[in-house]
């Protein structure tokens, strides 16, 4: 993976001092009420999240309390109200990507090593272990910074990853420690039972699904007995069931109990990530995925038909009739039942009741969700696959039904943190060709999520007020995780000229006012300068409406991808951000890259035609600071502000 070697310049970068952070926050508090905006949100993946220095063990995760300092830093910078989390559940190592995983277990791999070490935890891991596991990395470890190593994390599919053989350690001294009735061992045991008889709808079926793989060595539920594929359908009768059952609880209980202890860490640590997250006050969403796994599939194997799988039309694909096979099961419709706007539920089939299941659980989980290919649940597009060859499998349209049980599911979870007259925790992701009917049924309903990448085709917050939409019944990002980064998409003349224009012909944009004084701008070459007005216009516009949203490699002025739609590489779900990302993101607006938030919300201002002057003057103060030389972490502006070596101290403190 490229790191920008040539963007990263270390000598270069300006930070706040303490006592410009205090004023900081206000101009950003100030700016925001002028623009009348309402959320601003990162889109926030496990393996984007930083590591702390000498416990990097090649991936991130949001559960860990380096998050929580991190994104508090994200917020100081940015004024952040939220975060959009990529989906948490299980990976493989040959299918990296979060939208193939699970719904209600967790992936072990974003567990967070560092917090089994704690009285909290019962100190069931040694912190000399994660030394060891940092210290002992053997591939470049000034990569590791900046990319995810899945095979060191959870293996290759030849040797086991660290993550597992750090828990099963972990595991073990557990045990230990409860067969000697260490207090703390005693105290987190009983938090263990709750949280078994609390899941255990969930979690026996994923443990069997594993237990079983492990009894036939794969997987693949085709190579197993015809009685154990349909272990949980109706047509086995209870009593074989249950006896089927108890017989491999018993013979892989160990293993079963492993699964389980994992699964409860991790759901601890989401709880409480998402307790510290809130008393930030920011909001946490989660990635809630159209499709289920093979485990969820097998587990309610009644609620799905055979060979039938979510997917999409794509005239790019013509290997494949046509069709973007996505090779997710799909649910079985016909099962659906009714719930109509009332949220009464007792007229709906076992497909509606595993959906309410699954969104009760997400809202358990998450102030809110974003809906994975929301567009699925009025205009469905289910393929089916017959010896290599694709073809549709027509639907009748869904309507509210969908759309409803997940409104009561939120309703019934959140309580008085739902509004029902305003669903805000409910975020639509509506692109695509089929998605036309879900955007004109729920329009200033839910809020619907789109990228102005794509700008040129109409995609810009004015493009969508003259389509009917209301301010903060969408959020506008300049990308999401399937586009280009900010970096490369200024790189692209043609798309350049299209997007400028288009901010010139919506706006009335003024590129003059997209350049800075600071001599570090001033003496790029033209192409540079242009580029990077570009990237502070795209910036500049998502701010135009009430809510936004931002991934962390375009807040960091990367220019790595988080993922190519469609292609399998090993680049793909694996960009971080640099341990020492302070000094990084300082350094990166020292260089012209990244979100210099200051400057991005002055041009906001007169983009709006907000008659704002004074405000602006100190946006652009502000974002001059950014933009220069100097310390590059908070205490070291303390220092050289205590010494009288800043040059361009801030001059409206508070």
């Amino acid at each position: 993976m490229n790191i920008n070697p040539a963007v990263y310049k270390p000598n270069f970068g300006r930070a706040f001092t303490t006592e410009e952070k205090k004023s900081y926050a206000a101009l950003l508090n100030e700016a925001k009420d002028v623009l009348d905006i309402k959320d601003t949100s990162a889109i926030v993946f496990d393996f984007n999240v930083p590591s702390e220095k000498g416990k990097n063990t090649a991936i991130g995760t949001t559960f860990s309390n380096s998050m929580q300092k991190f994104i508090g830093f994200v917020k100081d910078m940015t004024g952040i109200t939220s975060v959009q989390l990529g989906p948490q559940g299980k990976i493989a190592h040959n299918n990296k990507s979060p939208y193939s995983g699970t719904n209600y277990a967790f992936g072990e791999h974003i567990i967070d090593l560092d917090k089994l070490t704690s009285t909290e935890y019962a100190s069931i891991l040694d912190a000399n272990d994660i030394k060891k596991a940092d210290e002992n990395y053997q591939a470049d470890k000034i990569t590791r910074e900046y990319k995810t190593d899945y095979d060191y994390v959870i293996g290759d599919g030849k040797t086991q990853g660290i993550q597992e053989t750090l828990l099963q350690k972990a595991y073990s001294n557990f045990n230990s420690a409860l067969n000697a009735n260490e207090a703390d061992a005693v105290k987190l045991n009983k938090e263990f039972t709750e949280f078994k008889a609390k899941n255990e709808k969930w979690l026996q079926k994923e443990n069997m699904f594993i237990a079983l793989s492990e009894h036939y060595g794969t997987q693949d539920i085709s190579q197993w007995s015809e009685f154990d594929k349909k272990l949980y359908s109706k047509s086995t009768a209870e009593d074989i069931r249950k006896n089927r059952i108890s017989e491999v609880e018993t013979t892989y209980a160990d293993l079963i109990d492993f699964e389980s202890f994992k699964q409860f860490l991790a759901v601890k640590q989401q709880h409480e990530a998402r307790i510290e997250l809130n008393a930030q006050n920011i909001d946490i969403y989660g990635d809630c995925l159209i499709g289920f796994s093979q485990s969820e599939m097998w587990g309610n194997i009644d609620c799905f038909r055979e060979n039938l799988y979510y997917g999409g039309p794509d005239p790019n694909c013509s290997e494949t009739n046509n069709i973007q096979t996505w090779g997710l099961p799909a649910l079985d419709y016909t099962k659906l039942g009714e719930c109509g706007a009332d949220g009464d539920l007792s007229k709906l089939g076992e497909v509606g009741k595993f959906l309410y299941d699954k969104y009760c659980t997400f809202f358990e989980r998450y102030d809110g969700l974003r809906m994975d290919a929301a567009w699925q649940f009025v205009t469905p597009f289910i393929y089916q696959a017959v010896n290599g060859n694709y073809e549709e499998f027509k639907l009748p349209e869904i309507n509210f039904t969908i759309f409803n049980i997940m409104k009561t599911a939120a309703k019934d979870v959140l309580g008085d943190k739902f509004d029902e007259q305003n669903p805000d925790n409910i975020m639509l992701e509506l692109v695509g060709m089929s998605a036309g009917k879900g955007r004109e049924m729920t329009l200033n309903t839910y809020p619907h999520l789109y990228t102005t990448a794509y700008a040129e085709y109409d995609e810009s917050p004015a493009k969508f007020l003259e389509k009917g939409y209301k301010q903060g019944k969408f959020y506008a990002g300049v990308g999401c995780h399937d586009n280009d980064s900010l970096v490369n998409m200024a790189k692209d003349t043609q798309k350049r000229e299209l997007h400028l224009n288009g901010m010139k012909r919506d706006y009335g944009l003024d590129t003059s006012k997209l350049a800075f004084e600071s001599e570090r701008y001033q003496t790029q070459n033209q192409e540079q300068k242009t580029q990077e007005d570009f990237r502070t216009a795209k910036f500049s516009e998502i701010f135009t409406s009430e809510k936004q949203f931002f991934t962390l490699p375009d807040m960091f002025g990367m220019a790595e991808r988080i993922n190519i739609s469609g292609k399998v590489s090993n680049d793909n779900w694996a960009v971080r951000i640099p341990n020492d990302y302070e000094r990084f993101y300082f350094s990166q607006l020292a260089n012209g890259f990244g979100l210099n938030m200051p400057k991005v919300l002055a041009n906001a201002i007169n983009m709006k035609h907000i008659n704002a002057d004074e405000l602006v003057k100190k946006c652009n103060e502000a974002a001059e600071i950014l933009r220069s030389d100097g310390p590059m972490t908070e205490q070291e502006a303390n220092i050289a502000d205590k010494n009288g070596d800043l040059n361009n101290k801030f001059s409206y403190l508070l």
